[in-house]
């Protein structure tokens, strides 16, 4: 009888280990499984935010220079404008246009991880926090400002240079030269100034917006590389 009982038991030890085992093998597939599905997310994400990053400075090259061109027309000297060639000023207008330059970010990859409930898998809070930040509040925020300052560029400042100077620029967005004129009364009455006025603090405002935005995409990008890399 006491075999019997101690056989019983040592039956259903090894059956109560076999049980232990398996709940911690599944335990531990389940857990790799969830990191995997987070770096498989993290990494996509980063290519998207990259991407993002890289066209981001693109834009804020061209605002850069954009600054430079109105500042220059703003500055220019009434008397030294009969000494512009047709090619000089058509540069000077095309580099102030590139300030309507706008940055389109990226969304697919995140807006998976919302709408797929896959937001689940990153554990690390800050990392959360600033993609909602970014997404959720920057980008959107940038989108609500940028129309504003587009039409002041296309249908506002592209107006004015068709007008007064006879500037336009081809399907290919190439300067086209048949029609141009060197306005002096635009320039020494002050009304050319004026229009470059109405876009500069605009751009100027948008181009601070679009700085903090690349700040925030770097640290996440930052904090993405901190998971991938554990």
């Amino acid at each position: 009888m006491k075999n019997i009982l101690a056989r019983g038991g040592v039956e259903f030890l090894a059956v109560l280990l076999g049980i232990t085992i398996s709940l911690y093998i599944d335990q531990k597939l389940e857990e790799s499984a969830v990191v995997k599905a987070e770096r498989s997310l993290l990494s996509d994400l980063q290519v998207s935010l990259n991407q993002d990053i890289n066209y981001a400075h693109g834009v804020l090259e061209d605002m850069r220079a954009s600054f430079e061109a109105q500042e220059k027309l703003i500055a220019f000297p009434c008397n030294d404008v009969e000494s512009l060639s047709s090619n000089e000023l058509a540069t000077l207008f095309n580099n102030v246009l590139r300030g309507s330059v706008s940055l389109f970010p990226r969304y697919g990859v995140y807006r998976s991880l919302v709408s797929n409930s896959e937001m689940k898998y990153i554990e690390n809070q800050e990392l959360k926090e600033k993609l909602i930040d970014l997404y959720d509040f920057q980008f959107k925020r940038y989108e609500t400002v940028d129309p504003i300052i587009t039409n002041l560029y296309q249908y506002g400042l592209s107006k004015f240079l068709v007008e007064h100077f006879g500037y336009y620029r081809d399907k290919n967005f190439q300067f086209v030269e048949t029609h141009m004129v060197i306005n002096k009364d635009a320039f020494c009455q002050g009304t050319l100034q004026k229009e470059i006025m109405k876009i500069s603090s605009m751009t100027g405002a948008v181009h601070w917006m679009l700085e903090g935005i690349v700040e925030s995409m770097n640290t996440v990008n930052m904090l993405i590389d901190e998971e991938l890399n554990k």
